[in-house]
């Protein structure tokens, strides 16, 4: 697929085939993704991501995460519609959201639920809802200890997107040679391990919320082909971007704060050669 997006704004000249094109755009994701001389109709693949939701993260001065539910999905309403407008027809949209306390009653809020209607307002579908199992977490008094969230898989045509299955099977659960074939369906429940402050310490990564690369590599190979487009309108340390750039994808990340700049630009830094060429813009949206 040509770079229609990034063509737009001529931000990349000569393109070539061996080459992946990435573009940061530091900026507010909700006035980026209006822009349709950045965005036109149907010139993303794949839209991986996990917005914010009031946790009281740190995430930088550019943004405030306090809880508000009603505000949280009226953003996630407008940010359906916009995607619904980029995605291409047969593009997939993931997102992942956690149950989290309420900040006050700490009633369990499902937020995944919320998200659910918020984005069928847009005419999306839902695919699947993939629990992302993991161990590594904070042990609860009160109440059972969380180890999960939910990663929700969104399409625009219930009968017609991208499923790559033979690149992401995983090994039969038995050594039977009478089984035949390139391994199972990993199934709607993933185990992967979170990224520890341990992890994040060793590799210089100063960001609350971190990607485990196995997972997003995943959802990249499942639901994209080489060369596509895959955007993360909340790219954080920019671990999507990171991954697509390994996997032959091309990526578009928006981060609302200026001070993951360096370290967003410094994983897309190539590893070795077995990657290939990349190049990578950085836009000051709001400047």
């Amino acid at each position: 697929m040509r770079l229609k997006t990034l063509e737009n704004k001529e931000i990349f000249k000569d393109i070539s085939e061996n080459t992946t094109y990435h573009l940061l755009i530091i900026g507010d994701a909700l006035k980026v993704l209006k822009d349709e001389n950045i965005f036109p109709d149907e010139s993303v693949n794949l839209v991986v991501t996990s917005p914010p939701y009031g946790l009281r993260k740190k995430y930088g001065s550019k943004y405030c995460d306090k809880f508000n539910l009603e505000k949280w999905t009226i953003m996630i309403e407008t940010v359906g519609k916009e995607l619904f407008r980029i995605l291409t027809p047969n593009g997939s949209l993931f997102l992942n959201v956690s149950p989290i306390p309420h900040p006050k009653t700490k009633e369990i809020i499902p937020l995944d639920s919320y998200a659910y209607f918020s984005l069928k307002k847009s005419g999306f579908y839902l695919r699947n809802k993939i629990i992302w199992h993991f161990h590594n977490m904070q042990n609860c008094t009160k109440r059972l200890s969380g180890r999960w969230e939910a990663i929700l898989w969104f399409v625009k045509d219930i009968k017609n997107y991208v499923f790559n299955l033979d690149a992401i099977r995983v090994p039969y659960l038995t050594n039977d040679k009478r089984i035949k074939g390139k391994g199972r369906n990993p199934t709607d429940v993933w185990y992967f391990d979170r990224v520890n402050n341990m992890v994040k310490k060793k590799l210089r990564i100063n960001h609350p919320c971190v990607f485990p690369e196995p997972m997003i590599e995943r959802i990249i190979k499942m639901s994209s082909n080489p060369g596509d487009i895959v955007l993360d309108l909340f790219v954080g340390s920019g671990t999507t971007m990171r991954v697509a750039r390994k996997l032959n994808r091309n990526s578009i990340g928006i981060e609302i704060n200026p001070e993951y700049r360096e370290l967003i630009c410094r994983r897309l830094e190539p590893d070795n050669l077995m990657y290939g060429k990349c190049i990578l813009k950085v836009i000051n949206y709001d400047n």
